[in-house]
């Protein structure tokens, strides 16, 4: 691999050089974790730009308004679609596969696969957040996401030393725990309806009050209990899904194991009203009576506004409807024929394809919207016509196209990525199918990936090539290699003409990294293999038979004679060593330069535990748990410990191993603050960007860095701020406002950084989480209805308040650059309020009570350099004129 160095890249390395030597020593109490790329969102895009990535979400809802809501369970958000602006909103949901949150708005929380939504009486918006077995509410006037039911754990789940949890029927919902969740109903009181899937029951509570069984026996699945007066609670359920409560009030249960439809009623009686059973595709009956008619298995279930029962069909790829108020009820298809390829949209629905149609929701005037789950696609089913047609997605799964430098960009666990020589950053998006490029003033754009998993597009154009789980990434001179795991190829996109090809087939690639030469090195299956410049394969370590007695893994042999267990990471250092994380082995590996290649162990090996244990003590005395990231430089081995979820580190001086990033759990948290008290969520492979550690966060749907920080001087720093903003009495929203904030410190910083070339970026991260209230102390209210226009749906939309204005400045005083006299800089940005407020590091809320001290950590980077330090606000409320103004001043 050949590199052109010219004098500035030279001076630029010396310093990152120096600034290595300088501080990493002690650098772990100050480095500082970032998000690169990721933890975006489909947000402000038009419905037919939406690649939606729906996978088995169980979740639709419209609103009193006509909004669209639904989950998107791979991309771990609920997004809605607002019928008067025509445009995709993210509702809840940072992105991050993980639980927090809870007190924040709903859009910075974390969910895990959310599923079924519902409104209640007051339009708060529930959410099964189903990968963490609890149930969530978004308030409807502060966007504020809490937990009202669930402990966040599994029924039965056990952690540590304690017995197995226990379900909690009884007790305060919020500690009782669920199994895996269906849908949830509101009835008339506000109680919730939960089918709780996992434990074959189906369960009902009241916010801030008690939960318990109202159908089914917990725990114990099967097929019983119909006609029996007052006999629900001995009845047997497998699987319900759907839930949905008729005007009587009588609960109606999607028992989908069973491919039945059953009622309960208020005397505590269940009754099978639809489906007689058969296989998880049967479809027959149209027609004829519901309770003779195949339905296979379900999925959603609602009342359409006429009173007849709607009905997702997932296995028969089929909606069908069921009169069950009426004497004798029968059934129709109202969508669906049984195929799943061809869409069929613009024509009659009965004629048109579903493919494992999971939830489904009527609007006031009975058009019907499918979640086409199969599809990516949400579809509409006219009430007058009766024909179908598509309202959201495209029908890729997940985000392919490109967004500008402000945003976040949406990545779908992400697991490689690799710098070209101009700074460019090329991730591997797995879940995307895409390989995603991001220039350094942070534009995203996909090279290579169209979407779609065939494997196509060799000879063409890579970005309308089609990706199968690409996996990692290279850049060596002009060529992009792309590890295309599913497709058994390592694929070069030649960056100059923008052409795919396939350099060389080898199974299942994950990790790839190349020489200096320009030799690539591939691990897949139990091996690691080399690709020569013509394309040759060989096989280098792994993969065969070795004394399995006195040398169980190889260590003292050669590269050959290695035992690898599913390794997925690879680096190589200076002296030509390559590192292997040998992730099945729970280990990372070392094979000595040529011509020796003599394998070693570096790290693991230990008694194995959970957490791993071992840090501050030799690395091959320590646990690791799946590591799948390795990276090394001179003075450190950097391991992914994708099990733990951390990020260790071990000196290769003294052989010693550490945590610098993460504390066991996985979630999204710490972003601009200390890496050693973030959390990480399954960090996969992992790179070095000069001093810099890169991190494909894969659970987190983000690619982060960890930054190596100088501590700013305490006293020499200062912080102001000042706000200038007035809530309307009426509304509780921010009507209009301004802000500003400056930073004052003295920064010491190395030679060989002028005055005319400085590269200055400025984070100041909020640390506290403050609550909206009025200038009562109370949350807002609507007083009074917001006017409304019609929306294409026939529904009412309020009328949205203007667009806000703010700017805020970051001038920079007494700053010392190398000797030369104090230079003032100054940093200012402008766009909406709330949105500029939590740039600036400030919640887009406010606080009744005076004197609330608020930390507030400030980050400068200065060219390589970065400085970290803690400032403090007090904030002062005092009442405006046209509502609360919030000035804060500096404490």
């Amino acid at each position: 691999m050949v590199r052109t160095l010219t004098p500035s890249t030279v001076l630029l390395a010396l310093l990152c050089a120096c600034f290595y030597l300088a501080c990493s020593p002690s650098a772990g109490a100050t480095d500082i974790i970032i998000t690169l790329a990721g933890g975006g969102s489909i947000e402000g895009y038009k419905p037919d730009e939406a690649n939606l990535a729906l996978g088995a979400a169980q979740g639709m809802a419209i609103s009193p308004r006509g909004e669209i809501y639904f989950s998107d369970a791979n991309r771990q958000q609920v997004l809605k679609l607002n019928p008067a602006t025509g445009l995709i909103s993210l509702v809840a949901g940072n992105g991050a596969r993980a639980y927090s949150g809870d007190g924040l708005p709903a859009v910075s929380a974390a969910l895990n696969q959310p599923g079924g939504l519902t409104f209640d009486s007051a339009t708060n918006l529930l959410i099964a957040d189903r990968g963490n077995f609890v149930v969530r509410r978004v308030d409807a006037v502060s966007g504020i996401i809490s937990t009202i039911a669930g402990s966040g754990l599994a029924t039965g789940q056990v952690v540590g030393t304690n017995p197995p949890a226990a379900l909690g029927d009884g007790g305060s919902a919020v500690a009782a725990t669920f199994g895996t969740m269906g849908d949830l109903a509101v009835d008339g009181t506000d109680a919730v309806i939960v089918s709780d899937s996992g434990n074959a029951c189906v369960r009902k509570f009241t916010v801030g009050g008690t939960i318990n069984t109202i159908a089914g026996t917990p725990g114990n699945s099967g097929f019983s209990g119909d006609g029996v007066i007052g006999g629900a609670l001995a009845a047997k359920f497998n699987t319900p899904t759907g839930v949905a409560i008729d005007s009587a009030g009588a609960i109606y249960i999607g028992d989908s194991g069973n491919r039945r439809v059953r009622r309960l009623t208020s005397d505590a009686t269940v009754a099978t009203v639809v489906g007689t059973g058969g296989s998880s595709a049967g479809f027959n009956g149209d027609g004829m009576s519901a309770t003779s008619a195949q339905i296979g298995s379900v999925g959603g279930l609602q009342f359409d506004p006429s009173g007849d029962l709607l009905i997702t069909c997932v296995g028969a790829n089929r909606v069908r409807k069921s009169n069950v108020g009426a004497a004798t009820p029968i059934i129709l298809t109202i969508a669906g024929n049984g195929g799943a390829d061809v869409l069929g949209d613009n024509g009659p629905a009965t004629g048109a394809n579903l493919a494992s149609p999971r939830d489904l929701a009527p609007d006031a005037l009975g058009n019907v919207f499918i979640l086409d789950s199969g599809h990516q696609r949400i579809r509409r089913v006219d009430q007058a016509t009766g024909f179908i047609d598509t309202v959201v997605g495209t029908g890729l799964t997940g985000f392919v196209g490109d967004r500008g430098p402000r945003q976040g960009g949406v990545l779908s666990n992400p697991a490689g990525s690799a710098y070209d020589a101009a700074g460019n950053l090329y991730i591997a998006d797995t879940g995307n199918r895409a390989v995603r490029r991001i220039a350094p003033d942070g534009t995203i754009t996909t090279v290579a990936g169209d979407g779609t998993a065939n494997g196509l597009g060799d000879g063409g154009p890579a970005a309308l090539a089609s990706l199968s789980s690409p996996q990692d990434v290279l850049v060596v001179d002009t060529n992009l290699f792309i590890a295309d795991a599913n497709t058994d190829r390592i694929r070069a996109v030649d960056l100059t003409t923008g052409l795919i090809r396939t350099y060389a087939n080898i199974s299942a690639p994950v990790a790839i990294i190349a020489d200096a030469s320009g030799l690539l090195y591939v691990a897949h299956d139990n091996q690691v293999d080399t690709v020569d410049q013509a394309g040759a394969v060989r096989t280098f370590a792994g993969n065969s038979p070795v004394d399995t007695v006195n040398f169980p893994l190889g260590d003292g042999l050669s590269a050959a004679n290695a035992t690898l267990n599913s390794p997925r990471g690879l680096a190589l250092n200076a002296a030509g060593e390559l590192f292997i994380a040998d992730t099945g082995n729970d280990l990372i590996r070392k094979i000595g330069a040529a011509p020796g290649l003599v394998v070693s162990t570096v790290a693991g090996g230990g008694t194995q535990a959970f957490p791993s244990v071992g840090d501050g003590g030799a690395a091959t005395s320590a646990t690791l748990n799946g590591p799948v990231g390795v990276a090394v430089d001179a003075a450190r081995i950097l391991i992914a410990d994708t099990g733990d979820q951390r990020i260790r580190s071990v000196d290769l001086g003294t052989g010693i191993i550490t945590t610098i990033c993460g504390d066991g759990t996985p979630g999204f948290d710490g972003d601009g603050d200390l890496a050693a008290s973030a959390e990480v969520n399954s960090p996969g492979r992992i790179i070095f960007n000069g001093p810099n550690l890169v991190i494909a966060d894969g659970g987190n749907n983000r690619i982060r860095q960890i930054v190596p920080a100088l501590d700013m001087n305490p006293k020499l720093l200062r912080l102001s701020a000042k706000f200038n903003f007035a809530v309307d009495k009426k509304t509780g929203q921010i009507a209009r406002g301004k802000d500003s904030v400056s930073i004052k410190t003295a920064l010491s910083l190395p030679a060989g950084i002028s005055a005319t070339n400085l590269d200055i970026h400025v984070d100041i991260v909020d640390l506290h989480q403050q609550e909206q209230f009025d200038a009562n102390g109370k949350p807002p209210i609507l007083k009074k209805p917001a006017p409304v226009v019609t929306s294409p749906f026939g529904s009412v939309e309020p009328t949205p308040p203007p667009p806000l204005a703010t700017r805020y400045s970051f001038p920079f005083k007494g700053l010392s650059v190398a000797g030369s006299k104090p230079v003032s800089f100054t940093f200012s940005a402008a766009g909406k309020l709330p949105e500029e407020l939590g740039r600036a590091g400030f919640s887009n809320v406010t606080t009744p009570k005076a004197g609330v001290t608020v930390p507030v950590r400030v980050n400068v980077t200065i060219g390589p350099v970065t400085f970290t330090g803690v400032a403090s606000t007090i904030y002062k409320a005092s009442q405006g004129k046209g509502g609360l103004v919030l000035t804060p001043t500096p404490k």
